[in-house]
């Protein structure tokens, strides 16, 4: 049976923090659903803005301890998204409330924190200071809720259903409020730091709203893609590629993103030979640090990026605002992160004659690529199994565009590459994130030894691809056109499913493809622990066409044979995972 960790540390809850372990000790009234979560001293964290609330928040026994997850909420891994000042007192586009608030951000489906020594202003989770200027960190896109009758269960780790790109759009509105009305850039004034009633605090106002606008107006037109993200997904690849082409030529370059994937899982990835969706980038080494210093230049990181001539100029390496120390302490803290275990405490319990025949299935069907591994074992480790995209047969967009995206090499045109070679004119799309993450890496060398001292004392090596995968002598991005497969433990906290997110159910991922959903709401917190996912009924405004590029639910046709009854026997068997 899962544990609910009931254990707080007496200083945290001192300092009003919502991370409570266990149960509130109020339930609020009946049903509750537009009280809003409330935390272990019974405080409101906000009312939803969709009608999924709850009045109890607990936490799993996932491996962290209070301390830990707080921390992670909201390390600062250097991203300069805006100022913070701005942040902080940037008002609703139509009302004096702050943009900030509680209750409007779980429009966006970010998750309410109160106030604490690392986050003052009771910013939400993923959000992180950096001197005097506010960005994301991991956990804003890895941290998920599932709410069940009255119950919200946050999942450390998990693939959250925030709508980032919404929200980025929001901030480019609100901005743009800000200057064009004059209430508004009077009482923004006022509030900021340093600010007044007179025209030259007025006047200093309005010119770092504009400079910030301008950046924003820029990054949303440049990620603005035909196929909406929405809820719980982003085109990451695509917009961390966008992010690159900015440092080094102009944001006109840039590619439409229209390869939207869902926010993978976190849990066992420092374990993992192979990571990403398309298993492109390997731990060994110092292989963790350049991943998780590339998911920074995608969540607004900054590099200054040099034409170097020599190896010997190039061991200079590109300031930037990235904080390599930072994000070796994080993927050290991801180590000891576990897979989620089913609540029974909260959800039904599981069936488990039921289940027992599923395993019998799940090894029928699905152990050759998703081995069972234990959450329990210190010294696990994953080996990916690559499968190619005309084998799998899901969405070929993000594999696709990673396999064959060229972009201009600009500054770095002519230059000396990590490889000793010269840049031409153009180079692929991963060969300029490659550089910008090789250069970066090389002011921290201390930073790199950690990663590559932590990987070889977990025996993080590198090895060859497992699976069925293209391989081409002559296409050396052959192997790109793929997607990996890992173990499912916790999978039933990772709805929707398949990479692009693009079906809601577990129990729907194993009917064949013409009798899946063909759109779908996503967006709702209620869970439905049958077919195990996210109930998608309601007034959540955005809906999974699957019909639109980017957006096909076919392929990964594992179990579609099976008899209805073999079906939720095997659904019930993931459920223990």
């Amino acid at each position: 049976m899962a544990r609910l960790v009931s254990i707080i540390i007496p200083v945290l809850l001192l300092a009003g923090c919502a991370r409570g372990r266990g149960e509130s000790t109020e339930s609020g009234p009946p049903g509750g659903l537009l009280e809003g979560i409330r935390d272990r001293g019974g405080r409101v964290l906000a009312q939803d803005a969709y009608g999924d609330g709850a009045t109890n928040l607990v936490y799993l026994d996932q491996g962290w301890g209070p301390a830990e997850t707080l921390w992670f909420y909201h390390a600062d891994q250097g991203s300069v998204l805006m100022p913070y000042d701005t942040l902080i007192h940037l008002e609703q586009v139509d009302r004096e409330a702050p943009l900030m608030s509680p209750e409007h951000l779980t429009k966006f489906r970010f998750l309410n924190q109160h106030p604490t020594p690392n986050n003052p202003d009771g910013l939400p989770i993923g959000f992180a200071r950096h001197k005097d200027q506010v960005g994301l960190t991991c956990a804003a896109c890895h941290t998920t809720q599932i709410n069940y009758q009255g119950t919200a269960i946050r999942i450390d780790g998990g693939p959250a259903l925030a709508d980032v790109p919404g929200f980025l759009r929001e901030l480019e509105a609100a901005l743009a409020a800000t200057l064009a009305d004059e209430a508004k850039l009077t009482r923004f004034a006022a509030a900021r730091k340093g600010g007044g009633a007179g025209e030259a605090a007025k006047a200093a106002a309005r010119a770092s709203v504009e400079e910030t606008l301008t950046w924003f107006r820029s990054y949303n037109a440049v990620n603005h893609g035909t196929t909406t993200e929405g809820f719980g997904r982003m085109d990451a690849i695509g917009r961390i590629i966008n992010q690159a082409i900015r440092f080094t030529s102009d944001a006109k370059n840039a590619h439409e993103p229209n390869a939207p994937a869902s926010f993978p899982l976190l849990w066992d990835a420092p374990r993992h030979d192979y990571v990403q969706w398309i298993g492109f980038a390997g731990n060994s080494g110092a292989g963790s640090l350049g991943r998780n210093a590339g998911e920074v230049i995608g969540v607004f990181g900054k590099i200054d990026v040099v034409h170097y001539e020599t190896e010997k100029e190039a061991r200079r390496g590109y300031k930037s605002t990235i904080d390599s120390s930072a994000l070796v302490s994080m993927e050290e803290s991801l180590r000891k992160l576990q897979s989620p275990v089913w609540p029974e405490q909260v959800l039904p319990a599981i069936d488990r004659q039921l289940a027992a025949r599923g395993a019998q299935l799940y090894q029928e069907q699905c152990a050759s690529c998703h081995a069972v591994i234990d959450r329990d074992d210190p010294e696990r480790r994953v080996t990916a199994m690559i499968t190619g995209v005309d084998v799998v047969g899901t969405d070929p967009g993000s594999a696709t565009f990673l396999a064959e995206a060229r972009v201009p090499s600009g500054v770095l045109a002519g230059a000396i590459s990590p490889k000793g070679e010269r840049y031409g004119a153009e180079m692929t799309a991963l060969s300029l994130l490659g550089d910008l993450v090789a250069r970066t890496l090389a002011t921290n060398p201390v930073a790199a030894a950690r990663a590559i001292v932590n990987a070889k004392r977990h025996k993080i090596e590198e090895t060859p691809k497992q699976g069925d995968y293209p391989r081409d002598d002559k296409d050396p991005a052959a192997s790109l056109r793929a997607y990996k497969a890992r173990p499912l433990n916790g999978i039933w906290a990772a709805a929707p499913y398949l990479h692009n997110g693009s079906v809601p159910t577990l129990h729907d991922l194993l009917l064949p493809v013409d009798q899946r959903p063909r759109k779908f709401a996503v967006g709702r917190w209620e869970y439905d622990p049958k077919k195990v996912g996210y109930v998608s009924e309601g007034e959540v405004p955005f809906v999974v066409d699957t019909a639109v590029a980017g957006n096909s639910n076919r392929g990964h046709e594992y179990g579609v044979t099976l008899a209805e009854a073999d079906r939720w026997a095997l659904v019930e068997y993931l459920k223990t995972l």
